[in-house]
């Protein structure tokens, strides 16, 4: 099951020339609202957590050229997050702060391996953004790299029911993708849609068989999967949704398939599972998460497999 009692929020405070700018952008501040969503309904604490990408010798001469009046960098990021702690703690979640220097990707997971964080949550910006915080290197990096569940959030447009979509591909990691679906439509008073695809490789229609005889394994495909699927769902708590849940069974490449349906239910959130534990195989989910990320007009949360072994170590 997975478990959002240890949150830690990826805090970028990076604004334009700025290496600290005390208001958060939109994608920033949903993150933190995400944040807050979950450890509200699930009584976890969070970590906000914020990595100065500044040399050390950048970090001296910055220091040396400020008066005794104005704070150093990370005396000022500390008064940020202080900030974010005092709102959340207002809300009855107890929190804590953080601020290092180094790589953003390689601090975060460091901090989820060292601290024992259950999830990782960081704002999305859009492909075109300059910052590599939020897209591009650090999130692709801790998409690929961090052993905890990386959910990457996006601001939402405002909607009477959210959508959240759960790809089941049948595998062990798949049932925590399950739950995790279930868990974030709970929080959300979303709509679950739970997907299963039929690779077109391995699928008879596709292996001589004729137009009648393709079509009837398809249907017994489909019919199998779906009882498959609603097996796995009855471990969960799928029953409490109020707005229900939806099974889509397709054949098809398995990206195509979570864009058609990302775009047709309008789905806000999607959740999916990392066969990889290391390698090429966690390279190739890195890549396939960032292909979604970059074109499917939802939130993002990956996540590994129990023992899934991290290339990151704890110094």
């Amino acid at each position: 099951m997975i478990s959002f009692s240890r949150i830690l929020v990826g805090v970028d405070l990076s604004h334009s020339d700025r290496i600290v700018s005390e208001e958060l952008s939109d994608h920033c501040r949903h993150a933190v609202i995400r944040a807050t969503e979950l450890a509200k309904a699930k009584g976890g604490e969070i970590t906000f957590f914020t990595t100065l990408e500044i040399s050390e010798q950048a970090r001296h001469m910055i220091e040396e050229k400020e008066s005794k009046i104005t704070d150093s960098v990370e005396v000022a990021a500390q008064r940020v997050l202080e900030k974010l702690v005092a709102e959340a703690e207002a809300e009855g979640i107890s929190a804590s702060c953080k601020v290092t220097f180094g790589s953003s990707w390689e601090q975060i997971i460091r901090e989820a391996i060292r601290s024992e964080q259950t999830l990782v949550i960081v704002g999305r910006r859009g492909s075109r953004s300059s910052s590599r915080f939020f897209y591009g290197n650090t999130v692709t990096k801790l998409i690929r790299k961090c052993p905890v569940p990386v959910l990457v959030a996006k601001p939402d447009p405002v909607r009477e029911v959210e959508a959240i979509l759960a790809a089941d591909d049948f595998s062990e990691i798949g049932e925590a993708v399950l739950d995790a679906g279930v868990q974030l439509a709970q929080v959300k008073m979303g709509r679950l849609h739970v997907v299963h695809v039929i690779e077109e490789e391995g699928h008879g229609l596709f292996g001589g068989t004729s137009r009648e005889e393709g079509a009837e394994l398809e249907a017994k495909e489909r019919e199998a999967a779906e009882a498959e699927i609603n097996e796995r769902l009855s471990r969960t708590d799928y029953r409490t949704l109020v707005h229900g849940t939806k099974v889509h069974v397709d054949v098809g490449s398995p990206e195509e398939v979570i864009l058609d349906i990302i775009e047709g239910e309008d789905v806000d959130l999607m959740v999916i599972g990392s066969v990889g534990r290391s390698g090429l195989s966690a390279m190739l989910l890195g890549s396939t998460a960032e292909r979604l990320l970059s074109t499917a007009d939802a939130s993002l949360m990956v996540i590994k497999p129990a023992d899934f072994v991290s290339p990151v170590k704890v110094e």
